[in-house]
């Protein structure tokens, strides 16, 4: 998939990109099974919700050759090779469940606040995330502030220390620091879009999701590409390795 230059800068500017019907319906549908089937599974990669309902895999690459086989997709390597204009590998790679009128809720958040505690140098990761379903305005779609990420680290208060992976996080910002950012930023928008769209968003976009208010559930499959040269450093009490990738290889 090629990208022209005014999504790039489309990109530069807002610090997010999306890309509608970048894959084919056979292949969605794929995907949709081959994680369905990991929702029997268990480990420590699998976080639920308290109904016992998936909220994140983390790693998923490790359960589906069909995932696997997406990270170095050109629909995804394409474009990045044009973002990012040098070598770059993956951190992270998850996915996201929202299930219909679960709580599931994401509050705001940068993705870098988290990141650089893993050893990330600077704020030039960007994620990929891949609408498994049709994301609507009442689904829980990410939602953003256009530009947010050039103000470099938003305002945030510690919380909750070992909130990582559910609603109630380690970092949360005030209303009245999202009141500042929206104003100097324009506001806030969702990303919704039909199933099979691409949704490129720069680590430090101030974003965040709401409970999935709809009767079909939400499914975001999601990597996060990362440049050698910023590659994460040592630190103590690292995350897993499912967690923080620590394989350096080029995509």
């Amino acid at each position: 998939m090629e990208i022209t230059d005014k999504q790039i800068k489309q990109f530069l500017e807002n610090g997010f990109l999306l890309v509608e019907n970048c894959l084919s319906e056979n292949l969605v549908s794929e995907l949709k099974r081959e994680i369905d089937l990991m929702g029997e599974k268990d480990g420590p990669e699998f976080f639920r919700e308290k109904s016992g309902a998936i909220r994140t895999i983390f790693a998923p690459e490790k359960f589906s050759e069909t995932i696997k086989s997406l990270i170095g997709n050109k629909i995804l390597v394409e474009p990045l090779r044009k973002l990012f204009n040098e070598p770059f590998y993956l951190f992270q790679s998850k996915f996201n469940d929202k299930k219909s009128l679960e709580s599931g809720s994401w509050p705001w958040h940068q993705d870098f606040k988290f990141w650089k505690e893993d050893g990330m140098p600077e704020d030039k990761a960007i994620t990929v995330a891949i609408y498994l379903t049709d994301v609507t305005n009442y689904s829980g779609p990410i939602i953003c502030v256009p530009g947010s990420h050039k103000h470099g680290e938003i305002s945030s208060k510690l919380n909750n220390p070992g909130g990582v992976h559910n609603e109630d996080l380690k970092y949360m910002i005030s209303p009245e620091t999202l009141s500042e950012v929206c104003r100097k930023s324009g506001g806030i928008v969702s990303t919704a879009a039909k199933a099979g769209s691409v949704l490129f968003f720069h680590c430090s976009l101030l974003h965040g999701s709401f409970q999935n208010m709809h009767y079909e559930d939400r499914k975001i499959l999601m990597f996060t590409f990362n440049p050698i040269s910023n590659k994460t450093v040592e630190v103590e009490n690292p995350r897993e390795e499912f967690m923080v990738k620590r394989d350096f290889t080029v995509i």
